[in-house]
């Protein structure tokens, strides 16, 4: 395998891992250091969507050498691309020198252990790599499938898009004020998801890099229901509106947390069970 074929290896899923320093522990020898991480986080995939549940760890070694031994251990909760409530095991192995030029990322083999029926025939199987991309609240690891290339995983994610949402692209929007606000979102809050409760059979639809006329749609498809949407800055921020039944709603409203609980009370919520808390807020004046 070329260097070239290598990086054109298909990514199939993104942890997002968030640490917090005050709670690392470290040992130190003459010879050897231990470093202990306990972190959080989530994912959000085609495959699975979900969170890591309570003692997440990432312990790394090093030893006389100074090579480091990075071992990862952690398990989500969430459900797979079927709806179905379900665990993902996660171990995560790298090595790499204390010190020394480096990557801008470090790379790690992943292994896999579900429950779920849907998962298990994807991920049982040696095909997999992971990239840990620093970030600014943690790290972002790419899980990425060696026997399908980017190419092949854009056509399979465009043949299974929801059709409500190929319905809300092909849709004509006319309202002047939606189509401003729309534009506002799309150029100065540089949104690159959106999470949209949608009425049509009480789905959660998920989008990547939404574009100008989607974002109006969505909107306008908003105005007299009782449903809402969430939107995501380029930098994994909850951008500073949502919009629930049509009016735009400040992100620390506390109807945001009200709808939430429903949400996961009535078992519709197939994306995460506290969507005002999964990212971080805007201080925005309104």
């Amino acid at each position: 395998m070329t260097k070239k074929d290598f990086h054109m290896s298909a990514k199939i899923m993104t942890f997002h891992i968030t640490i917090n320093s005050s709670e690392i522990t470290r040992l130190k020898t003459d010879t050897q250091a231990v470093t202990f991480i306990p972190f959080t986080g989530y994912t959000d995939s085609q495959y699975f969507k979900g969170e890591i549940m309570p003692g997440a760890a990432d312990v790394q070694v090093t030893d006389a050498s100074g090579m480091r031994h990075m071992c990862a251990k952690y398990i989500f909760k969430g459900t797979d691309a079927e709806g179905k409530l379900c665990h993902l095991f996660v171990e995560n192995n790298g090595y790499f020198p204390e010190h020394g030029s480096r990557k801008e990322y470090l790379e790690a083999c992943p292994r896999f252990i579900t429950d779920s029926q849907y998962l298990n025939e994807i991920l049982m199987r040696p095909v997999f790599r992971s990239e840990v991309h620093s970030t600014d609240t943690g790290v972002d690891i790419l899980i990425f499938d060696e026997t399908k290339t980017e190419t092949e995983n854009d056509v399979t994610e465009a043949v299974q898009e929801d059709p409500v949402l190929q319905q809300l692209r092909n849709a004509e929007v006319s309202d002047e004020a939606i189509l401003r606000e729309s534009r506002r979102l799309y150029e100065e809050e540089k949104i690159t998801d959106m999470i949209y409760f949608s009425s049509h059979e009480g789905k959660t639809l998920t989008v990547r890099d939404p574009d100008e006329k989607l974002i109006a749609a969505v909107l306008n498809d908003l105005k007299g229901t009782a449903q809402m949407c969430f939107l995501i800055n380029e930098k994994q921020q909850l951008a500073s509106f949502s919009y629930i039944s049509g009016k735009t709603r400040p992100i620390d409203s506390s109807i945001l947390t009200v709808y939430a609980e429903i949400f996961s009370q009535t078992g519709q919520d197939r994306y995460f069970e506290k969507p005002v808390n999964r990212y971080p807020r805007m201080h925005t004046e309104l």
